[in-house]
């Protein structure tokens, strides 16, 4: 479907070298990134060399204090950049401290819906995304060629029966699939684009409109017939079927809601 492009929001600029000095560009001024921004990445850059995984400390802050030769303001400012990206945790009272925390692409969601309702971006925008992003994303994983791998990943939803499961489980599942085909990419850019992206189709739009037991059971069959595409290694089909799935799911969508297709993106 061809859309009209609308031209509400702020521009979108392209400027690689913004962030690296301050200097004055096109009329705006840059600027170089604060002491806790730097920090900050410093500390990204010592969890991933240091090989730190989730639920592991970070140093006391005596030490990091010393190690990146900051103020405590600063260092406090980076931690707390750092946990509102959801990148660590901070325990407070005994024993607490600043923690590793796993990645979850909800938070890259929520910054991401930020820029997209400054853009003027719709859900429509969305919903667009998610088509090109996930047929392309299942014919790469059905290239894969370790079949017991798929077999493996796909096991719950070859044959999921709607009627045995509490309706909050049913959507968490059903919506899981999606995550799955995300991580068997072996891509961690594309793993991360995509669940944001379904995070944001999933919390902002579809939860709200999903109304029917049958709707669900239909999405299962959908799924499954999805999984056997790409564990039998059938690139093409499993695009196709997922493109046709992804369809079925925004058009019942819009038919429902004619209204919320044209809405900006909400910040999360």
């Amino acid at each position: 479907m061809t859309r009209e492009l609308t031209r509400t929001g702020l521009p979108i600029i392209y400027n690689p070298g913004e962030m690296r000095s301050s200097s004055e560009k096109n009329g705006e001024t840059t600027r170089a990134p604060k002491a806790s921004e730097t920090t900050a990445a410093s500390i990204v850059s010592d969890i991933v060399s240091l090989g730190l995984r989730r639920g592991d400390r970070l140093p006391a802050e005596s030490d990091m204090l010393a190690n990146y030769s900051v103020s405590r303001e600063t260092l406090r400012e980076a931690l707390r950049i750092l946990e509102v990206q959801g990148l660590i945790t901070l325990k407070r009272g005994p024993g607490g401290g600043p923690f590793v925390s796993a990645l979850n692409a909800s938070y890259l969601a929520r910054t991401a819906t930020l820029y997209f309702h400054l853009a003027g971006a719709t859900y429509d925008e969305v919903f667009d995304t998610w088509e090109i992003l996930e047929p392309q994303l299942s014919a790469k994983v059905a290239r894969i060629e370790d079949r017991k791998l798929k077999e493996a990943a796909f096991a719950r939803f070859l044959d999921y029966d709607v009627e045995e499961h509490e309706e909050s489980e049913i959507f968490s599942d059903l919506n899981n699939f999606h995550a799955v085909i995300a991580e068997l990419s072996g891509n961690r850019v594309l793993t991360l684009l995509t669940q944001a992206i379904d995070h944001i189709v999933v919390e902002h739009v579809l939860e709200a409109g999903r109304d029917t037991i049958a709707e669900d059971d239909a999405m299962s069959h959908d799924h499954a017939d999805i999984a056997k595409a790409i564990i039998a290694g059938r690139p093409r089909k499993a695009e196709t079927l997922m493109h046709d799935h992804i369809s079925e799911v925004v058009q019942r969508f819009r038919d429902r809601h004619p209204e919320r297709s044209d809405e900006l993106v909400q910040w999360m």
